[in-house]
Order: C-alpha cells, then structure tokens, then sequence
C-alpha cells in the first residue's frame, strides 16, 4: 500500500524531530503533510520559540518534580510537538485542513483538541505508543481517522 508506505517515511521524520526536543522527559515530533503528500510543517516538544524557560530548558523537569502524570495539566512545560506543528503552519499563514498529522507518540487531550480544531483530517500515530489513548477517542469521536502503524 504506497500511502502507507508513505505514513512510515514521515514517521521516521516525527522521530528524528523528536530527536531535537530538549525535554529530558520525553521527545516527540510531529509532522504534517497536505492531501497531495507534501510536507506542510514540523514540530516537537520544546519551549516558546525564543524563550527557554525553566520548564524547557535544564536538565530537569518540573513535570517530573510535581510527579504530574502525562498528557495532563499540560499548562506546566513545553509547549506539545503538536502544537508546535500546528503554530509553525499558522505563522507561515498556511491551512491545515484536510492535512495530516503523523506524530511520533498518540496525543492528549489537549493536543487533539486543537487537532480537531485546525480541520486536520487525519492522525497516523505509531501502534507501539504507550501513551494515554484519551487523545485517539476524542478524535475518533469526533471523525478525525486515527491509523496507527
């Protein structure tokens, strides 16, 4: 199946954009392509461009510090690699719908919120993320297609 095969190539883009993220709790990337199969944006976790903070920066977490479960409170830290796909798109004036994002983890909550908000049409997600799957229902439920690799 080419699209598949496809959805693999850039998900081996999500991972190494993973690679970049300075979390020293975890790394993830997100990628995003249009309907014709071109690269649209990019994005991993980290903080605000040009605003290392405290929470983004250093060699510890504070997420870890408060022993705050993943995919909640998502107030506190970098800003999601989702998220920073979906900025990146915005400030360079470009629409995303009936894109689709291939992220090297399944999202929160949070995340597929705004997922389903920008008009994405879909998620490719790999079959092996241990993350919480509260982002994947909400998107099912809300008719974003979800294929897991």
């Amino acid at each position: 199946m080419i699209k598949n095969r496809w959805f693999k190539h850039w998900m081996s883009h999500s991972f190494l954009l993973a690679d970049m993220s300075v979390c020293p709790r975890g790394k993830v990337g997100a990628f995003i392509i249009d309907a014709s199969n071109n690269p649209i944006s990019a994005g991993f976790n980290g903080p605000p461009r040009k605003a290392p903070g405290l929470y983004c920066a250093g060699d510890h977490c504070k997420r870890d510090h408060d022993k705050i479960e993943s995919g909640t409170s998502v107030e506190v830290g970098c800003h999601h690699a989702e998220m920073n796909a979906i900025a990146n798109s915005a400030k360079k004036g470009i629409s995303l719908k009936e894109c689709t994002m291939i992220v090297s983890t399944n999202p929160c909550l949070s995340c597929a919120k705004m997922i389903h908000h920008v008009g994405l049409a879909a998620v490719v997600v790999p079959a092996t993320s241990y993350y919480p799957k509260i982002g994947l229902e909400y998107l099912i439920t809300n008719n974003i297609e979800v294929i897991s690799i």
